[in-house]
């Protein structure tokens, strides 16, 4: 039996930023790939810490509980040894990118 794949492509705009020692990526989830992802929508990103494999986590960025330091650490497993970024680090990083992305929204305008 052969599995049958399902593709949706979508042009979107990745983001790459670095702040604070903090490398991270960022992808829309735009509501058109809403199927594949139980997260999506304006708002959601898909955010990957670079250089820490296995974390990645769909957040939206326009909720404040998004940058609550003790729901990224259970959320990106940053409470092992080992990882290059702390829940406190991860959290003003996103704040400062929130900033950057209501500035690109409001040249949007």
């Amino acid at each position: 039996m052969t599995a049958a794949l399902e593709k949706h492509v979508a042009h979107v705009g990745v983001r790459f930023y670095r702040t604070g020692g903090v490398e991270m990526v960022l992808v829309p989830l735009l509501e058109e790939s809403a199927s594949f992802t139980r997260s999506a929508g304006d708002g959601y990103f898909l955010v990957t810490l670079m250089g820490e494999p296995g974390t990645a986590y769909p957040l939206n960025l326009r909720s404040p509980g998004a940058y609550d330091p003790e729901y990224l650490g259970n959320k990106f497993r940053l409470d092992r040894r080992g990882y290059g970024y702390t829940p406190d680090e991860l959290a003003a990083s996103l704040r400062l990118i929130r900033e950057d992305l209501q500035k690109e929204e409001g040249m949007d305008r």
